[in-house]
């Protein structure tokens, strides 16, 4: 147990691994939600102590299960967004290998790496013992002024969740992030989403992300809508704060920021905020460091630690979600060993590799229409993997979380 401070509200509690449960494990659907994956970002933490304080009270059928777990234990006890290790960056297969052997593989365990030894096998024990369907949500902040969204990978299970919420909707996060645990959980099967409420130091975050919590509860099927305590405050607080509403934004452009490079986001820069291509966003060393595209600005950074200096977003129009979504649930993948430049990799019969001498237009947008997700690009190819179960859940039962093809 460990004693957690709110700057914003001028709060402390204390917080255990586990923040609360509540509800019947033998019944579905299971909702399990992370936060202070950061430690600088105790919102989710404090809005969790508070929404398991009001479920207690409830006297309405609640069915299933919801489940809260703190994720950078020791970061958020020292109010630091990570020790050695972004504990949001490190689920990839090395570390998988590493639990599965025991725990380490011979290297010594410490920081962030017992950190994902506990989530992971506290996930496992979930999966074991907790009902279907699950859901999994991680509460985040951001370093910059920004309206509350939601973050996703673009599958399209994960899609119709998200649009329970009045909210600005984020695809394809894991094409420039790897290693970010809600990646791991979708190639595991189960519905996962990233809610950002809004800045670190904001009391307004904390409010929006326990109205994220009762909508979630709703969306799951866990409460009906009438039996959640002012359900319409909080529908409104998060619709309110948006003009964006439900609209369904793609990332373009990611900026990897060095630690020696000096970079330094120019002041004033809000998410969502629309710019033109070569407007001054930020400069290093080098000097001035220009937008590559008209569209919207997205996380600059405003904050010491981080590699990600900033994203430019465009917002996807409704017609090609729709077609997106057509064509994905009639296998239409089938018309890519058809198109010239395009072929099965040789190695991964799952993965299609795209010639850019021979595919040139618009060959990432079609990949992305019918579900793929760009893997890496070399100096001759793009290359691209299905999301897996885009419109189903896993038929077997979750088992073994190492053998995943993240």
């Amino acid at each position: 147990m460990i004693l957690v401070k709110s700057e914003a509200l001028n709060k402390e509690i204390t917080v255990e691994r586990e923040i609360g449960r509540f509800g019947d494990p033998q019944k579905g659907p299971t909702i399990v939600v992370f936060a202070a994956i950061h430690g600088n970002e105790p919102s989710g933490v404090f809005a969790l102590h508070e929404v398991f304080s009001k479920l207690k009270r409830l006297t309405v059928p609640f069915h299933g299960n919801i489940v809260a777990l703190c994720g950078n234990h020791q970061a958020l006890k020292n109010g630091k967004r990570y020790i050695r290790h972004d504990l949001n960056r490190i689920w990839e297969k090395e570390n998988l290998d590493r639990i599965k052997n025991n725990g380490n593989g011979g290297v010594s365990v410490a920081d962030e790496m017992s950190e994902q030894d506990y989530i992971y096998h506290r996930i496992e024990d979930i999966f074991k013992n907790h009902k279907p369907p699950f859901y999994f949500i991680d509460l985040h902040t951001t370093s910059s002024d920004s309206v509350p969204f939601i973050t996703l990978n673009d599958t399209l299970r994960n899609r119709e969740f998200a649009m329970h919420f009045p909210l600005p909707i984020i695809l394809g996060i894991e094409e420039f992030l790897s290693g970010t645990l809600m990646s791991y959980i979708n190639a595991v099967g189960p519905i996962a989403i990233g809610f950002e409420a809004g800045r670190h130091d904001d009391p307004a975050s904390v409010e929006n992300h326990i109205s994220c919590l009762w909508l979630t509860l709703e969306a799951a099927g866990c409460l009906q809508k009438r039996d959640i305590p002012e359900y319409v405050h909080h529908y409104s607080n998060l619709s309110r704060q948006s003009l964006d509403g439900r609209k369904v934004f793609e990332i373009r452009f990611r900026y990897q920021r060095t630690e020696t490079e000096e970079f330094e986001m120019l002041p004033g820069f809000k998410n969502f905020q629309r710019i033109k291509k070569t407007k001054l966003l930020a400069r290093n060393f080098k000097g001035d460091i220009l937008a590559s595209e008209s569209g919207r600005i997205f996380l600059p950074l405003y904050q010491n630690l981080g590699d990600d200096g900033f994203f430019i977003i465009r917002e996807i129009k409704k017609f090609w979600l729709k077609v997106s979504a057509r064509l994905r649930r009639y296998d239409a993948e089938r018309l890519l060993k058809v198109l010239p430049g395009i072929e099965h990799h040789h190695c991964d019969k799952h993965c299609f590799k795209a010639s850019k001498k021979i595919a040139r237009w618009l060959v990432v947008d079609l990949f992305h229409l019918l579900g793929y997700r760009r893997l890496y690009s070399s100096a001759t190819h793009h290359y691209f993997r299905r999301r897996r179960f885009d419109t189903k859940e896993p038929e077997i039962s979750y088992q073994d979380l190492t053998q995943i093809n993240i």
